[in-house]
């Protein structure tokens, strides 16, 4: 028989390395959510008595029973399944702890707006720790993008040699990458909004009441019900909208989106790092420490596991971004019926993949080993065949000028192309061969040279870190 898990053991993490050890693994835990969720609950306690609709003695109560460690996680989740959400469950806890002012909980409110606006919370602060890794990735990836910007590398495309580049222009791309999801990220959690719309989303409830506080002179005649949501919501740090948004998740999807489009830039640079990590490629290296890379049957080698950590994570976020598309798609009238439901988890993985993501490319962008010999080695392993463009384009024109016969330079310079991967030849050699003596031997040696033909390479690095340097380290 398999025993129940203590609340304490919940949710670790055990089968999700990419976050497990993590800073957003604890604020995304059922204990934090639970302490969000009694949060919510006491912080609209506590405006309802700032405006005295509610006593400050029931709002004290209120916030003295926000403790989860008095509550039993696995029990509340039990509990949830006869509601269909936790928000149930945790009420009833939470008023038996209130005792006579559980009467001043869930004024005017349903479970959608605690959950909803619980997960808005959440989702803030997880974004704002997120966008702190983001920026100091940035700020590390743009020091070695200048640090490289001239520093030639073979550029591949179709996973094969296409032309020479340099290893700060990848990085910056990279930089680039990732600030454009940052600050994607950063207007999305900016505008995360408070939900209080009652049963229906009319604020039937909490209309009534104030209506009543009205006329009772508990409350001031001036005071709106919208003017207590605007207060809860400056006291959670969230917005203020016009109006519930009960089925209207697009503030969900945004903020999915933002957070794949970050998950997805840390890919990249992990799926560059892989690849260039390989033994017979040897460009880059991760950081190394202590009890990190091993194989548990090889002991000879150093796995990239950030790299693939980062990987799996990529791989993972477009699925949850897709449930959440799917549940706002198949919204209903005033509360969905299951896909609402859907958002919960699929949410909470995305704020976790790109938490974990990020964390780990920030170590990884602050610490790669790069071996420049080795880019050079491999930059010459097709050696001048990289820059037949330019010869082709240089030379060309001076054969046809010389044969007397328009597109005679082309066609010669492809048969040695040709040649030269047919056989093995000495391209150099078999060009010099079909190269009028007007193009002395030292211009051929310079047109040839393929550090030399890295075009606006180090002026794209400038201009793509100029253009991210001052957001990431705002």
């Amino acid at each position: 028989m398999i025993d129940h898990p203590s609340s304490a053991s919940v949710d670790a993490g055990l089968l999700n390395p990419g976050w497990a050890a993590s800073v957003v693994a604890g604020m995304t835990s059922d204990h934090s959510f639970l302490k969000t969720l009694l949060d919510v609950e006491a912080c609209w306690t506590e405006v309802l008595a700032d405006v005295g609709v509610v006593s400050v003695e029931q709002a004290e109560a209120a916030r003295s029973a926000t403790d989860p460690a008095s509550y039993d996680l696995v029990a509340l989740a039990r509990e949830a399944q006869g509601g269909g959400n936790p928000l149930i469950p945790v009420l009833k806890a939470m008023r038996s702890r209130v005792g006579s002012a559980s009467t001043s909980l869930h004024m005017g409110a349903t479970s959608q707006d605690i959950i909803d606006t619980a997960l808005m919370v959440m989702s803030s602060r997880v974004s704002a720790s997120i966008l702190t890794d983001i920026k100091t990735a940035v700020a590390a990836l743009i020091e070695l993008a200048r640090t490289h910007r001239e520093t030639p590398m073979v550029a591949r495309s179709l996973a094969q040699h296409s032309l020479p580049s340099t290893f700060g222009l990848r990085v910056a791309g990279w930089a680039a990458g990732l600030a454009q999801a940052g600050q994607h990220l950063e207007q999305a959690s900016a505008q995360l909004p408070v939900q209080w719309g009652g049963a229906a989303g009319t604020m039937a409830n909490l209309s009534g009441r104030v209506a009543r506080a009205h006329r009772t002179g508990r409350l001031d005649a001036g005071i709106t019900v919208f003017d207590l949501v605007d207060r809860l919501a400056e006291k959670l740090g969230l917005q203020a909208p016009p109006a519930p948004w009960d089925t209207n998740r697009l503030v969900v999807t945004r903020l999915g989106s933002a957070l794949a489009d970050t998950v997805v830039a840390c890919g990249k640079i992990a799926n560059d790092v892989l690849i260039s990590a390989r033994i017979e490629n040897g460009e880059l290296g991760e950081p190394l420490a202590e009890g990190r890379g091993g194989s548990s049957a090889m002991p000879h080698k150093q796995n990239p596991v950030l790299s693939v950590l980062i990987h799996s994570a990529a791989l993972s976020a477009p699925g949850l971004l897709a449930q959440l598309y799917t549940g706002a798609g198949a919204a209903n009238e005033e509360r969905p019926d299951g896909a609402w439901h859907t958002e919960w988890p699929a949410l909470r993985q995305l704020l976790r993949l790109a938490g974990g993501a990020t964390q780990m490319t920030t170590e990884l962008a602050s610490g790669l080993r790069v071996h420049t010999d080795a880019m050079r080695h491999n930059l010459e392993r097709t050696g001048p065949l990289l820059v037949s463009e330019r010869i082709m384009a240089e030379l060309a024109p001076v054969i046809d000028a010389a044969a007397g016969e328009a597109g005679a330079g082309k066609s010669r310079i492809q048969e040695v192309v040709d040649r030269s991967l047919a056989e093995g030849a000495d391209f150099a050699v078999l060009l010099r061969e079909i190269t009028p003596d007007t193009v002395s031997d030292a211009e051929l040696a310079d047109l040839l040279d393929v550090a030399q033909y890295t075009g606006e390479a180090a002026t794209l690095v400038d201009r793509l870190t100029a253009e991210y340097e001052e957001w990431s380290r705002a």
